[in-house]
């Protein structure tokens, strides 16, 4: 992306109940909006009530060190989540963080969408709004940049991680994992990648839009396979693949779908194809296929002599893999049909993780859907609010409104919400509510279980996280 185009960064961060971006609840946000020099212009900070819908993971408070009874008062979901809309959506703004993308800004979203607020406004072209993460652009920097930082190593590995990084460069004062410090030791992290190598931060930065993110993939060199087919081959930088890795895989994009603004790309560097039972090859060839979103680093790279810093083993058996696809290039079209043509197990979808399945897509994809959420956001009294959701004709949006007013206005209600919403509320003991990747609602049972076994051997728990857990044990015991 072109930052003269943008006036603003917004840097932000999320403490939640637990992973789940659809079932669990962002417990804090904070963020701090600054100029393009990293300069503060203003701090944002909220702190939400726990709904009563949602069981929080133990591990989650362990991590944030929370205490139950320091969530039990906050500000409602609903109320927070549309100042955090309009923080995040502003126009010629940058929002960003340290693993935003992959994590936060899925809260967000579904969090925006169960609100029935667009999801999409903070990558929305007519505000001029785009999003950025610094984890990425990070771990470029530690492959090619070694002097940009210190850099953390635990057990004799690289840990990349914002607390480690943190502690060890001093980026910023406070406890690690409270969402206002991580976002403080973000900005002085972009800071002192960008005044290292401004070249290395403004080329990283560009990699994130999608436009720049499709020309520099075309300008990679590519292969023709004796069957005609065009590959572009490149490294592909990914957090997931590993330090021992250098997170890194020499790749080959074997798959473009436009519509769905994605590509498919088969590591050469994992495994010897030549070795593998002819029975078992395209599954395995599956195994070594990773997805990527366009304009959402993970980095590709040409392979040369500046950037591949891969083992020589690594490289003989990619350069063997490629001679392999070459003669057997049938394979790699039996890899795309099944790539195409996959599907998966259906489950019954909750209301609340249908982003991205329902067939409407976002409500603010059809007029008429957009227009019902709006007007809902416009009324500023519960009543008629109540009164408003009796007539909306779409069910999905009535459920998701039904579901507002219990959770942020109970007692507010008309009868038929309050009837509605205690149906739903026995519904989540009674049965499975699936997100849409078929995932479980976090249960009351499962939460107790998870306390039971931690206290079984207190080793490895000081005495706050003791604390922590027999007080959201007493907790769940008492709903």
């Amino acid at each position: 992306m072109r930052s003269s185009s943008f006036k603003y960064y917004v840097f932000y961060d999320l403490e939640t109940t637990g992973m789940n971006p659809a079932f669990d609840q962002i417990l804090q946000f904070a963020a701090v909006k600054t100029d393009l020099n990293f300069n503060q212009i203003e701090e944002y900070q909220y702190r939400l009530k726990l709904r009563d819908d949602v069981i929080p993971h133990p591990e989650a408070l362990l991590v944030n060190r929370l205490n139950i009874n320091d969530i039990m008062d906050g500000e409602k979901e609903f109320e927070a989540v549309k100042k955090m809309h309009s923080i995040l959506s502003a126009s010629d703004t940058i929002n960003l963080g340290y693993n935003t993308i992959s994590f936060d800004d899925e809260f967000m979203r579904f969090v925006y969408d169960r609100n029935l607020l667009n999801p999409y406004s903070n990558q929305n072209n007519q505000n001029n709004c785009a999003r950025m993460d610094v984890m990425p652009i990070t771990i470029l920097y530690f492959l090619y940049q070694k002097n940009a930082l210190r850099w953390p190593d635990i057990n004799g590995r690289p840990n990349l991680k914002l607390e480690n990084l943190n502690e060890l460069n001093g980026l910023a004062q406070g406890m690690a994992h409270d969402a206002l410090v991580d976002v403080q030791a973000t900005i002085e992290l972009a800071k002192r990648l960008r005044n290292e190598n401004q070249d290395m931060w403004d080329y990283l930065c560009q990699g994130f839009n999608k436009d720049t993110d499709l020309r520099r993939i075309d300008k990679l060199d590519k292969i023709i396979l004796s069957n005609g087919m065009e590959c572009e081959k490149g490294i592909f930088i990914r957090n997931r693949f590993g330090y021992k890795n250098n997170c890194m895989s020499l790749c080959l994009k074997v798959l473009y779908q436009e519509k769905m603004n994605r590509s498919f790309w088969l590591r050469l560097d994992t495994k010897n194809f030549a070795s593998i039972n002819s029975q078992n090859i395209i599954s395995e060839l599956e195994k070594s296929t990773v997805k990527r979103k366009t304009g959402v680093p993970d980095f590709i790279l040409p392979i040369n002599k500046k950037y591949n810093i891969s083992s020589d083993k690594k490289k003989n058996l990619y350069n063997s893999n490629l001679d392999w696809i070459n003669s057997n290039p049938d394979y790699i079209m039996e890899l795309l049909d099944r790539i195409i043509t996959k599907t998966y197990d259906e489950v019954d979808v909750d209301i609340d993780a249908s982003l991205y399945t329902r067939d409407s897509g976002s409500f603010f994809f059809n007029k008429k859907r957009a227009e019902v959420c709006r007007k809902f956001h416009d009324i500023d009294n519960n009543s008629l609010r109540s009164d408003f959701i009796e007539g909306i004709e779409f069910d999905d949006i009535k459920e998701l409104a039904i579901r507002i007013m219990g959770r942020n206005y109970y007692s507010e209600s008309s009868e038929y919400i309050k009837v509605k919403f205690n149906e739903y509320l026995a519904s989540i003991d009674e049965g499975d509510h699936y997100d849409h990747i078929g995932s479980k609602r976090n249960t009351i049972q499962k939460s107790l279980n998870s306390i039971r076994s931690k206290l079984d051997d207190l080793s490895k728990l000081d005495s706050e996280q003791i604390q922590i857990l027999e007080s959201f044990e007493k907790y769940l015991l008492s709903k």
